[in-house]
């Protein structure tokens, strides 16, 4: 899934106030950390993540692949309860999207192999 494809698909499934720019933002920084705290640690991952400026190409791919690219989605839709104040749709949205990145960090988990880092640590 692109960039532009996760927009559209929100705004298409799930009309809403938010502007591109902080669309972009959202998934920027989950991107990031997404990278940062799960991706890095695996063989296959990109060697850098820089974000999502301006003025990178809508047709930019984002991080989690298919089948797991209603991630995305679900974040968008729990940002965007959250910036409407629609606490119990928030809370709904969160534990769907809690429950989507659990399985795709397990899906990680089992299908990728840890990097080994020099380190001896318990369980590698």
């Amino acid at each position: 899934m692109t960039l532009r494809e996760a927009i559209d698909r929100f705004d298409l499934t799930y009309p809403n106030p938010l502007e591109i720019g902080v669309k972009r933002r959202i998934l920027s920084e989950f991107d990031g950390r997404l990278y940062s705290e799960l991706l890095i640690h695996y063989e296959g991952a990109p060697q850098v993540f820089s974000g999502y400026g301006e003025d990178t190409p809508p047709d930019t791919p984002l991080l989690v692949e298919y089948p797991f690219e209603d991630l995305y989605l679900k974040l968008l839709c729990a940002e965007n309860d959250a910036v409407c104040g629609d606490i119990a749709r928030y809370n709904n949205a969160a534990a769907a999207f809690n429950a989507a990145y659990n399985d795709y960090a397990a899906f990680i988990n089992r299908t990728r192999r840890r990097k080994k880092n020099g380190h001896v640590r318990f369980g590698d």
